[in-house]
C-alpha cells in the first residue's frame, strides 16, 4: 500500500507539472497579433499608420485600417480610419503626401479622418494584383 501511495504522488506529481507548463505555454494563446507600419510625408512632416490585426486560432482574421494614431494596439474606429475586414493583404506605396493602396475592393473613407494624406484606392482584380506584386515597386501589408 504505501509503494502504491509513493507511486501516486509521483504520477500526479508529473502530470500537476506537465499541465502547469502546459497552461504557461497557452497563455497567449488566441490573443491577437497586431503589426504596424510608419509611412512619413516626403517632408517627414506627417506620419500616417497602416495597421494590421490578426486573431483566431488560426489568425485567420484580419483588420486592416489606415489610421493617424501611433498606437500599435486598436479597435476599430469607421469614423476616424479607413478600414479594410479581409484576409487579404493590399499593396501600397507613397509619393509626397499622397498614400495610394492598391485593393480588391475599396473602403469607405472617412470624413473625420485627421490626416494631410491623399489616399487614393485603385481597385483591381485577382490577375492585376498578380502582375504588380510581380513586377511592381509597391509594398505589401
Amino acid at each position: 500500500m504505501r509503494v502504491f501511495l509513493i507511486i501516486l504522488a509521483v504520477v500526479l506529481s508529473i502530470v500537476s507539472l506537465a499541465l502547469f507548463l502546459l497552461l504557461q505555454a497557452a497563455g497567449d494563446f488566441g490573443k491577437p497579433t497586431y503589426r504596424i507600419i510608419p509611412i512619413l510625408s516626403q517632408d517627414r512632416k506627417f506620419t500616417i499608420y497602416i495597421k494590421a490585426k490578426n486573431w483566431g486560432v488560426t489568425g485567420d482574421h484580419q483588420c486592416t485600417i489606415i489610421s493617424t494614431s501611433p498606437e500599435k494596439e486598436f479597435e476599430p474606429d469607421s469614423t476616424r480610419e479607413i478600414i479594410f475586414k479581409e484576409l487579404e493583404p493590399f499593396l501600397y506605396k507613397s509619393n509626397k503626401d499622397t498614400l495610394f493602396l492598391y485593393v480588391r475592393k475599396k473602403s469607405i473613407i472617412p470624413k473625420n479622418i485627421r490626416s494631410k494624406w491623399i489616399i487614393q484606392q485603385i481597385e483591381t482584380d485577382n490577375s492585376k494584383m498578380m502582375d504588380l506584386r510581380k513586377r511592381g515597386p509597391l509594398n505589401k501589408i
